[in-house]
């Protein structure tokens, strides 16, 4: 590791001691269930953002870019998730790390490969994201800006793999693939009478001496922590407020416009109507869920989307923030914070990713009439005509760029 790095943490002190060692204990138990828990998330992801991308095209879904992004996304989602699916088989089922000395050449091509692959493909789709909250934002005001229309779609992806591909650079630089034998320090003829046999046999190592010793090292945990994953957040942060805010005023608006400072005055009078000095509101009357009926309607316009973009922010900032700042940190404190901390946690912050893979699908489900007639339409395959073309004018009815 890192010389001449920071000092964090206390090492001679019986707190820290007794932290660690209980983090190490945690790790251990928790990297046997973690294999079966990828294993069951990852193949749920795949069939769940595989039925995500064929309900977002058909034909009444793709007609705007919003869908495009989301389908880009489940694409980025399926391949992240399928090479985690042969890494868990491959690495952690098939062959126990504690166990195994050393992997043949091309299973180590892979291995870096996945993990280079799933950073950038899992950015992609973060970016993406933090375009599509962007888009939204920006469709509240013009729905003839320049990227809403789908001729913007290929600038955007290209734009987006060509900057995830450069900043992901030094996450290939930072491994290389070292025989066995020179990582264990003996000879062929040496590993023949201990009846090892090391030949063909191969292992990943940080290259931690190209670049001034540990330097690259550094700047790949400082490209991970904030272009990976901090700046992301902070950008998606940033929009969904910008976007809650401009609903909120637009509701407002909305209000004048349908007349509704006219119900809140009739809401009023008949709440002061149904509470009379020295007698207590029936709640059954009929004033009172008159009462009841125009507050859940002055409400059910904005709840919605709110509620929508409220968990996708809370979803991205819980299981992207956290990585983000670790990685910092493992920038700033290597030894320390890299070796003790990020090696204990790393499954479960891979955890964490992968279940974020699923939010698309989730908060689309739950949040949106015109997708779920649609999956309803995939999946039932109505029989008669007249089941699908209330279907097919529903799903044109609700054209617009933010979610219903």
């Amino acid at each position: 590791m890192c010389t001449q790095d920071l000092p964090l943490f206390d090492l001679e002190n019986n707190n820290t001691i007794f932290f660690f060692d209980q983090l190490v204990a945690f790790s251990r138990v928790y990297t046997v269930l973690h294999r079966y828990l990828c294993l069951f998330v990852c193949f749920v992801g795949v069939l769940l953002n595989s039925l995500h991308f064929y309900v977002l095209t058909r034909k009444a879904m793709r007609v705007y870019i919003i869908n495009a992004l989301l389908c880009a996304m489940s694409i980025c989602d399926i391949i992240t998730m399928t090479s985690y699916f042969i890494y868990i088989l491959r690495f952690r089922i098939f062959d126990s790390p504690a166990t195994t000395i050393g992997y043949s050449y091309p299973w180590l091509i892979f291995l870096i490969t996945h993990v280079t692959s799933s950073i950038a493909l899992h950015t992609t789709a973060l970016y993406l994201s933090v375009i599509m909250a962007y888009i939204r934002w920006t469709a509240l005001d013009r729905l003839d800006a320049k990227w809403i229309n789908h001729g913007a779609l290929k600038q955007i992806l290209i734009f987006t793999a060509l900057i995830v591909s450069i900043i992901s650079i030094p996450t290939v630089m930072v491994h290389k693939i070292v025989p066995v034998k020179d990582v264990i320090g003996i000879n062929e003829t040496e590993a023949i009478g201990g009846e090892l046999k090391l030949e063909g046999l191969y292992t990943v190592q940080l290259d931690e001496t190209s670049i001034n010793g540990c330097a690259l090292f550094r700047v790949n945990l400082w490209i991970t922590g904030v272009m990976f994953k901090a700046l992301p957040c902070l950008l998606i942060l940033w929009f969904t407020i910008a976007l809650i805010y401009k609903l909120v005023q637009m509701s407002e608006k909305r209000k004048i416009l349908r007349g509704e400072k006219r119900e809140k005055e009739e809401f009023q009078l008949l709440a002061t109507s149904a509470t009379p000095t020295n007698t207590t509101r029936d709640e059954s009357s009929p004033v009172s869920r008159r009462i009841r009926k125009v507050s859940q309607c002055r409400n059910v316009s904005i709840d919605r989307t709110t509620l929508m973009l409220i968990i996708m922010l809370v979803v991205f900032l819980c299981t992207e923030m956290p990585q983000g700042l670790l990685a910092i940190l493992s920038a700033i404190y290597p030894t320390h914070v890299h070796t003790m901390i990020y090696v204990n946690v790393g499954e479960v912050l891979d955890l964490m990713s992968l279940i974020n893979c699923l939010t698309s699908f989730i908060v689309y489900c739950v949040m949106s009439t015109t997708y779920r007639a649609t999956v309803k339409s995939v999946l039932c395959r109505p029989g008669n005509r007249r089941t699908a073309f209330k279907n097919t004018h529903l799903l044109l009815n609700s054209y617009r760029i933010q979610v219903s």
